[in-house]
């Protein structure tokens, strides 16, 4: 990615309120766990994302096999709904590190996008590699973006395990699509999220008129479903690259972008439904015995992170490749 002299990026201004030039969608993952589904329903959007960007924590674990023979499908079901060209997808691999490195998976996505000549202004929505993203998502996105905001602040609804082995992702490739009863709102889901949005927007509130009463990282991301314009994550350099393993480098990437005076926060918790398919939790029983816990909570943090979009931490190189061109 170009710099500056002072290791600074180059990208441009970080907060661009002309219209949305593109909304581009990150899925950082390091299984084909889910995968496919998550994929398969972006042939569902209403309008669909501009780009996609899948960027892996491994060298390969089947996921550039399952891309070549999933996206050109998506991109198939795309232009015959919408009559438009459908988006690329970039792959991007580096070899495992040995430890789990979200942030710094994440951060090579984003590289890879500025290296296609993303913009400042532009959206970047990241979704894991379990979510499914409901047919209205994307547009949701991109209005809340072209209205103004730089952040927005959606949530998920945790699907079980007997309801995400009713989820094919076959379903949303064949005409018309089947959308599965399972990635509806039910009227109990509805309402757990109503109350989500309602307690975020009260804390959003707060911040603005006595952010002296809400916690710093208060109203808080959801690691597997949120969305930054891309030049704020360029000027906080991204993703704190010293997170490792799990726990609290969401918490920090909202700190910190909470942080930056100007930044525009739209809570959509209940406005933009995603569906996070079953898995087994690599959660710790206490949020303290989280890895990333006594980082998070050093004081001084800054809010230009040291290691992240601009002087990564070490790493094989990653590899792009593009798919459907």
């Amino acid at each position: 990615m170009p710099t500056r002299t002072d290791g600074t990026s180059v990208l441009g201004p970080s907060r661009d309120h002309r219209p949305m030039a593109a909304v581009h969608v990150l899925i950082p993952t390091h299984t084909t766990r889910h995968l496919e589904a998550c994929l398969a329903a972006m042939a569902c959007q209403e309008s669909a994302p501009d780009s996609v960007v899948v960027t892996c924590d491994v060298e390969d674990g089947g996921i550039p096999g399952l891309v070549d023979r999933v996206w050109p499908q998506v991109r198939g079901a795309i232009a015959r709904r919408s009559g438009k060209t459908p988006p690329t997808l970039r792959l991007v691999m580096r070899q495992h590190a040995g430890e789990a490195r979200l942030n710094q998976v994440r951060n090579n996505g984003l590289r890879a996008l500025i290296e296609s000549g993303a913009a400042a202004r532009d959206l970047v929505v990241v979704i894991d590699g379990d979510m499914v993203l409901a047919p209205g998502a994307i547009a949701s996105h991109r209005a809340l973006a072209s209205a103004g905001a730089d952040v927005i602040v959606p949530f998920r609804v945790n699907l079980s395990e007997e309801q995400t082995a009713r989820v094919s992702a076959g379903a949303f490739l064949v005409e018309p699509p089947s959308w599965p009863a399972e990635l509806t709102l039910s009227a109990e889901s509805r309402g757990v999220l109503a109350r989500r949005d309602r307690r975020y927007r009260r804390q959003l509130m707060t911040r603005r008129f006595a952010p002296i009463l809400t916690k710093p990282h208060k109203p808080k991301l959801l690691g597997g479903h949120h969305a930054v314009r891309l030049g704020l994550l360029s000027e906080i350099n991204g993703y704190d690259e010293q997170y490792v393993g799990y726990g609290y480098d969401d918490d920090d990437l909202a700190r910190r972008l909470h942080g930056v005076k100007g930044s525009r926060w739209r809570v959509a918790v209940l406005d933009i439904p995603a569906f996070h398919l079953w898995h087994p939790s690599r959660a710790p029983v206490r949020p303290t015995e989280a890895p990333g816990f006594a980082r998070f909570s050093a004081p001084g943090a800054p809010i230009r992170c040291e290691r992240g979009l601009v002087a990564p931490t070490e790493q094989a190189t990653p590899r792009i490749r593009v798919v459907g061109s």
